[in-house]
């Protein structure tokens, strides 16, 4: 199995899941994803990362690879077979996916890409006041440990994964986000997975 890689990208998320469903047999490819004149290019459709080859199987776009390693390495713990569970974890997916990556990603965009003289203040005040109006609609259930129950989830890898890129863009964060990035990212299955991402 590989996979096409670049650090502080969304490939750390399918080496997350490829660390918490205790797969060790891959190799990370790191693309030249910046360079005008690459190296190593991506297999992928448009160029990004990630991108998977497992045998004769080659699959793009994040979540799409995660799903199928959920199915390769069934871990019921990770990504339920039971259908109201894993209803629920599908639910926060969608939201990771949509609502709130949207301003988050558009936000970073604007503060990592675009040099500062030619950044949009603009723009950059609009998404982050966007990202900050998301995030304050979360409602973690005090009972749960997990953002979708007392396991560590898919659901987890995604949420805490834009969290942290919103922390990183200077949005403002509640006590109990931060808290809950901070116990995604101190697992050892996160530290091994950015590890070879960063490499």
């Amino acid at each position: 199995m590989k996979i096409y890689t670049f650090p502080k990208s969304r490939s750390l998320r399918v080496l997350w899941v490829l660390e918490e469903l205790g797969v060790s047999s891959y190799d990370t490819i790191r693309v030249d994803l910046l360079n005008d004149n690459p190296s190593i290019t991506s297999p992928h459709s448009r160029g990004k990362v990630p991108f998977m080859i497992d045998g004769d199987i080659s699959i793009e776009e994040t979540s799409a690879i995660c799903l199928y390693l959920c199915e390769k390495y069934p871990k019921k713990s990770f990504y339920s077979t039971d259908l109201k569970e894993r209803a629920i974890i599908n639910s926060w997916l969608s939201f990771a996916l949509t609502d709130l990556e949207s301003p988050i990603w558009n936000l970073l965009k604007q503060l990592m890409f675009i040099p500062e003289e030619k950044r949009s203040l603009e723009l950059v005040n609009y998404f982050k006041k966007e990202s900050e109006k998301v995030i304050n609609q979360l409602k973690f259930d005090e009972s749960f440990e997990w953002i979708a129950g007392n396991s560590f989830t898919l659901a987890d890898i995604f949420m805490s994964h834009t969290l942290l890129w919103a922390k990183f863009g200077g949005v403002n964060i509640s006590p109990a986000i931060n808290d809950y990035i901070n116990r995604a990212t101190n697992r050892v299955s996160y530290l091994k997975a950015q590890e070879k991402n960063n490499q």
